[in-house]
């Protein structure tokens, strides 16, 4: 690490010092020259009044990434954890991290991607302020520590706080290489900690602000009437009537419909009823689920993309002692977060403020650059807390953020467009449909020998800016993961991908293409364990050679007593394993049927994430996952008629409640691997557990999601 890599800067009139460090990556290499790494990257912020921030690039929506990068700080910094502060950070080349040159928060990357970074941070400033106060008490450093946001003499005990430190910094060289502390010596990472209370408390006492609840001088209110077909456009409209309602400022065309503009947003809502628009339908208007399944079977009928192919598949399948074939259909999934879609924005001739609930700063900031003709440097952008987003709000085609930029265009005014559940619930953008048709040899002893697949969906990332490692060959990422590279020791496979058009947008949703993958791949091996008279686990194990993953399924065994598991009428247990995200993760789910549903009772899961660096964080996120992978289960499904999206709410898009919540116990292996992500892993291997016990209850396979015991 080189000095020019590290920066300081201070403020004469606070007395501050905000120190932040540089960390080049692959990625950052190859998209920032060399001048732009020196611009400011503040992550510690210490004023003369011993107050101390923490600068978060990340967003927080839920997942505890405020609080577990705090506690990488607080590690190495030995600060009062309960005093210091949060802010968002600015927009700046030298926040990107994965995938390059971006500032975003998915992918579970947040703790992968800035852990080592945070770490760095606290123990250079620790050492600056150990070095300060050695020179004023004319010691030598190693006579000093810091605790509590104090640096300490180890012999009299006299303090400094770190504010009384802070005007001697600046003329003090950042520390090269600073020592961070091993692991097993830590006494914030790697225990559990609660949301910091800063945080909690703001939300419990509902102090934090959302994007939804930030208020400003002047500000308007917009709601926009979007078309109802995938694809419509605007013939013609008559706004007469709307304009004439009480406090209804203006109504603009923007290019995804008709925006009403007001002096509070419940008046430009119930005036979008009084617009007389005629709309161009196009021909999707004719298209059913019925119709967009038949194209799906169609596209199989053909050669697809290549994810994977190697031995001689067509050989093993004419050996097979047996041939197991089954078919997966994945409906159109909502995101559906709490919070609903917001974007403020107010656009000042050359010179813009926006607040933007957006997963990723740069694609905001991006849009705003585009749409308003300003320059990145004259956008102020503040970041709110989100109210959840599960990737609904870094949306490839940057839909909400785009349409509040249109409405403030040229405006005098700050205006916040809100969308309803309904704006987001029936226009996109979803996970994307799936049909899976995959097949399996198995030879005399029932071990597989071959395995075959046809995957057809629309491209999450064809068309985007993150096409060119998203979209290759012909296959979407989002395909391929967790299927074209499962764990298995199978010899033979020859997998097949089909991207579909249509006007319905797709995007990411929490754990992407492995919420296809992971039943997929553990279903159909499921079905060989139980042609093979082989215990789930141990068919598993036996066709595994990663240590890792081996133990997992050890450790969920021996969690939920799976050998001694008890047999009851109508309750079954199933079994599954997937990687996603750089974690393992192992679950064991208890089904019980009542007439025609069915309740997850309990969860035994075992992760892998390499080291937990919050457990308390981990278990959560797995619990998190696991109640949100049951809606997709049991209840939710975007279906389409006549080009339209028959849901609209929570009473018709129905997803988990506090009686769908089973009973979780989870386990947590420190490894040692590679560090992974935590916030989606736990999803995927629920979506294929699941199934797995109904077969066991039930001793019928259900393929299709969600999942109906009648059908």
């Amino acid at each position: 690490m080189q000095r020019r890599d590290f920066l300081k800067t201070t403020s004469v009139v606070t007395s501050s010092f905000v120190i932040g460090f540089y960390l080049p990556t692959k990625s950052r290499a190859n998209d920032i020259k060399q001048e732009e790494s020196l611009q400011p990257n503040a992550f510690v912020e210490i004023t003369a009044d011993n107050s101390i921030n923490f600068i978060m690039s990340k967003v927080e929506m839920g997942q505890g990434t405020y609080t577990t990068l705090a506690m990488c700080i607080a590690e190495e910094l030995n600060v009062d954890w309960e005093e210091i502060n949060f802010k968002a950070s600015t927009v700046k080349p030298v926040y990107y991290s994965y995938p390059g040159a971006i500032m975003i928060t998915g992918g579970s990357s947040s703790i992968i991607t800035k852990q080592l970074e945070m770490r760095k941070i606290g123990a250079a400033v620790n050492e600056m302020l150990i070095s300060s106060a050695a020179k004023k008490w004319k010691i030598r450093a190693n006579q000093l520590y810091t605790k509590d946001s104090k640096v300490i003499n180890k012999k009299t005990k006299e303090s400094f706080t770190f504010g009384e430190l802070v005007t001697d910094l600046s003329s003090m060289k950042i520390p090269k290489n600073p020592k961070i502390k091993d692991l097993k010596d830590c006494k914030f990472i790697g225990h559990p900690q609660p949301r910091h209370p800063k945080e909690a408390w703001a939300k419990v006492t509902g102090k934090a602000e959302f994007g939804i609840d930030i208020r400003v001088d002047g500000m308007k209110y917009a709601a926009v009437l979007h078309p109802t077909v995938f694809g419509a456009k605007i013939k013609s409209f008559d706004a007469s009537k709307a304009l004439k309602k009480d406090g209804v400022i203006k109504v603009k065309e923007i290019p995804t419909g008709l925006a009403v503009i007001a002096q509070y947003w419940w008046q430009a809502k119930e005036a979008l009823s009084d617009l007389d628009v005629v709309w161009d339908k196009g021909a999707f208007a004719n298209t059913s689920d019925k119709d967009l399944d038949n194209e799906y079977t169609k596209a199989m009928q053909t050669a697809g993309a290549s994810m994977r192919k190697d031995g001689d598949s067509i050989k093993a399948f004419k050996e097979a002692n047996k041939v197991i074939e089954a078919e997966y259909n994945f409906p159109f999934l909502a995101h559906a977060p709490m919070e609903p879609l917001g974007f403020l924005a107010h656009h000042e001739k050359d010179k813009a403020t926006i607040w933007s609930s957006s997963q990723s700063q740069t694609l905001a900031q991006g849009a705003a650059i585009k749409v308003l003709g300003v320059k990145a440097e004259n956008i102020t952008y503040n970041t709110p807390y989100l109210g959840s987003a599960f990737g609904r709000r870094g949306p490839v085609n940057l839909d909400f953020v785009k349409e509040g930029l249109y409405v403030a265009k040229d405006e005098a005014y700050p205006i916040m467009t809100l969308w309803t559940r309904e704006d987001d619930i029936k226009m996109g953008n979803y996970r994307p449909k799936y049909k899976n048709k995959v097949k399996v040899a198995l030879d005399s002893h029932g071990k597989i020998t071959a395995f075959d697949g046809k995957i057809v969906s629309q491209s999450i990332f064809k068309g985007s800016v993150f096409a060119e490692s998203g979209y290759k060959n012909g296959v979407d990422a989002a395909q391929k993961e967790g299927l074209a590279n499962h764990p298995y020791t199978i010899d033979n496979h020859d997998l097949q991908a089909y991207t579909m058009e249509s006007p319905i947008p797709v995007l990411w949703w929490r754990s992407v293409g492995h919420t296809q993958s992971a039943p997929t791949v553990e279903g159909i091996v499921d079905e060989a364990a139980y042609s093979a008279g082989i215990d789930p686990i141990k068919y598993r194990i036996n066709m595994l050679t990663d240590r890792r993953l081996i133990n997992l399924l050890e450790d969920v065994a021996k969690i939920s007593d799976w050998e001694k598991r008890k047999k009851e009428k109508n309750v079954g247990y199933g079994v599954a394993i997937h990687k996603s995200f750089g974690t393992v993760c192992a679950q064991v789910a208890k089904v019980r049927i009542t007439k025609d549903d069915f309740k997850v009772e309990k969860v035994w899961a075992s992760v892998d994430c390499g080291f937990a660096f919050n457990p308390q964080n981990v278990e959560n996120q797995i619990v998190g996952s696991i109640n949100f992978g049951i809606a997709a289960l049991k209840y939710s499904e975007i279906t389409i008629k006549n080009g339209e999206t028959m849901q609209s709410n929570f009473y018709d898009y129905v997803v988990s409640t506090m009686s769908d919540a089973p009973d979780v116990v989870v386990s947590i292996i420190n490894s040692g691997e590679k560090i992974g992500g935590i916030g989606e892993p736990g999803v995927p291997p629920i979506l294929a557990a699941v199934p797995n016990a109904l077969f066991d209850a039930t001793g019928k396979r259900y393929h299709s999601m969600p999942i109906k015991l009648s059908q």
